[in-house]
């Protein structure tokens, strides 16, 4: 529904649309200043605008939030807001600003509120004053960009990165005498375009210091271009996972910087636009424990076939990456193993073409056919039933992943008790999203739900690095003893996989010795 009163601020607040002279991406080399032209700080304030309707402006403020931004405006933007009572949900839509002639755009912004002040009987305020407050999932600083924008290249930094991937022996801010040169940027080609992996360096010169800060960079450049959504679901998400499984830690990424396609400057020159920038605090690099090369992490060698790989299995398992990436997790235990397990589930059937034929559930429909007294309704919830029972199932599927690192990694993990770790998982999986009956009691084990969570995360992890180009077998393993993580998951001992089979199923499992 279209609002009908409106207050316009393009009176009060100057909108320029002219893009600022930000710093292009287009080489590595040279100061990079961290935040430089993309530092915002935790308040904005300027004229707002819908790009439909560029001549209605209203006043708002833009505000950091704990998970993003939020926008509050003073008058009302004409856009389809759910209706007067806003009982419905509508599409997002992008907002376009402009503080201090900055312009800004605010893409996938849901209305949180849409209210009309008091009256003057009220207050002494102005009457039928309509206020909004919006929810914004993305910003850009430094142009006026849509959903479809595409853009040509890309960098970005990301937590964690530097002990991930260390291209030399600096560390941190460091006084240096004589000339310094950056490592050569290691670049692989894709199919449209190519990643790289290189330093860009800080430089201060002072009356007694000269100091010099490394900084490793991420850069993607596409021939075709991609939309911020494509940036992140095949560039920067699969990439920030990669370093967090190195690092066994949550990373985030800061400094994202894009070029448009269509350069914004009258010059020509392309010109970077920054998307949802740090706040201007450089984030805390992480410390880890170990240095590279981290034993989750492909060797330099292999890095310029397994990056390809690992971009092409992020788009086919984005469900499965999510899952086992490390973050900081909500929700119960049984919440967060259900998710993991059906994360296993979904990349078996993404690594592993399904059956297009099933010879047992056919013969036993043909029974029912011969026998009578089923129609065929009947008969055909009979045969699925029986396909979905003796096909593939989740325990099938768990254990397939598992066998696929090899004998040597099965035995170094679960000491050989992979197929009772497979059968307990996939019934406590059954128990807890089907409400099956277990008087057994299994699926409420703190000790099986968390031996279960973790096992299969694993399993899932190194699953999905072997696929990318990881060795397996004996080699995978030489590299696990070097991660404190997996040695103590693979020395639990808070679930014993034959006991817990054996008091689901006595007469299937026997009693452990």
């Amino acid at each position: 529904m279209m609002h009908g009163p409106s207050n316009s601020a393009s009176a009060i607040v100057g909108a320029s649309s002219e893009s600022p002279c930000a710093s292009p991406v287009g080489s590595w080399r040279g100061c990079a200043g961290g935040s430089e032209g993309g530092h915002v700080s935790d308040e904005q304030h300027g004229a707002w605008w819908i790009p439909d309707a560029p001549a209605l402006r209203v006043p708002g403020s833009l505000t950091r939030t704990e998970d993003g931004w939020r926008l509050n405006l003073i008058g009302t933007l004409m856009v389809d807001s759910g209706g007067w009572d806003g009982l419905h949900l509508v599409p997002p839509h992008t907002i376009w600003g402009s503080c201090h002639g900055v312009p800004y755009s605010l893409l996938q912004c849901f209305l949180d509120d849409d209210v009309q002040g008091p009256g003057p009987s009220v207050t002494h305020s102005a009457s039928n004053q309509w206020t909004m407050t919006w929810r914004v999932g993305r910003l850009v600083r430094g142009g006026e960009v849509t959903e479809a924008t595409r853009f040509s290249a890309a960098e970005f930094e990301i937590t964690g990165l530097p002990a991930w991937w260390p291209p030399s022996g600096l560390r941190g801010p460091q006084a240096r005498s004589g000339a310094y040169t950056a490592p050569d940027d290691v670049t692989i080609p894709l199919d449209d375009g190519t990643v790289s992996i290189g330093v860009r360096e800080n430089r201060h010169f002072g009356r007694r210091v000269r100091s010099l800060r490394e900084r490793v960079v991420v850069r993607a450049d596409r021939n075709s271009g991609f939309t911020l959504d494509q940036l992140e679901k095949e560039i920067v998400s699969p990439m920030r996972a990669l370093v967090a499984i190195g690092v066994a830690e949550p990373v985030s990424v800061f400094n994202l910087r894009v070029v448009p396609e269509d350069p914004l400057a009258e010059d020509g020159r392309p010109h970077s636009l920054a998307v949802d920038p740090h706040d201007g605090k450089e984030p805390e690099e992480l410390a880890p424990t170990m240095h590279a090369p981290l034993p989750l992490s492909p060797s330099l060698d292999g890095m310029p076939s397994f990056i390809p790989a690992w971009l092409a299995l992020a788009r086919r398992c984005s469900v499965p990456l999510d899952a086992v990436e490390p973050h900081r997790r909500s929700g119960s235990l049984q919440l967060q193993l259900l998710d993991v397990v059906n994360a296993a589930e979904t990349l078996h059937r993404a690594l592993h073409e399904e059956p297009a034929e099933h010879p047992f559930a056919e013969r036993v429909r043909r029974a029912l056919d011969d026998a009578g007294g089923f129609n065929a309704a009947q008969r055909r919830d009979v045969r699925d039933a029986v396909k979905v029972f003796m096909g593939i199932t989740l325990e099938k599927r768990l254990l397939v992943l598992a066998e696929e690192l090899g004998p040597e990694v099965c035995q170094w993990l679960v000491n050989g008790t992979v197929k009772p770790w497979a059968y307990v998982t996939a019934r406590i999986r059954n128990a807890l999203s089907h409400g099956f009956t277990a008087p057994d009691g299994v699926h409420e084990d703190p000790g099986a739900l968390a031996g279960a969570l973790y096992l299969t995360e694993a399993v899932i992890t190194l699953r999905l690095l072997t696929e990318a180009g990881l060795p397996t077998g004996t080699a995978l393993t030489t590299q696990l003893d070097r991660y404190p993580g997996m040695r103590s998951l693979a020395k639990q001992s808070i679930a014993n996989w034959p006991a817990l089979a054996h008091r689901i199923s006595p007469n299937q499992w026997p009693q452990p010795g």
